[in-house]
């Protein structure tokens, strides 16, 4: 569990400072690199919950 939070928080600093780069440079690299890290992010955010409703759903099934 403290993996997957520090995961989360290295995601969303990277997000931010992609953005932050991207206003201050205006260079769209930067905003295209932010929105896909969000992407990537949504993405591995649902497979956990996934994983996390399938554990709870067969646990009381062993």
């Amino acid at each position: 569990m403290l993996l997957l939070r520090a995961a989360g928080l290295l995601l969303v600093l990277a997000i931010g400072v992609c953005a932050g780069l991207g206003l201050l440079t205006r260079q769209p690299h930067f905003f295209r690199w932010a929105w896909s890290l969000c992407r990537y992010g949504l993405v591995l955010l649902v497979v956990v919950l996934i994983v996390f409703v399938l554990e709870r759903a067969l646990v009381p099934l062993v």
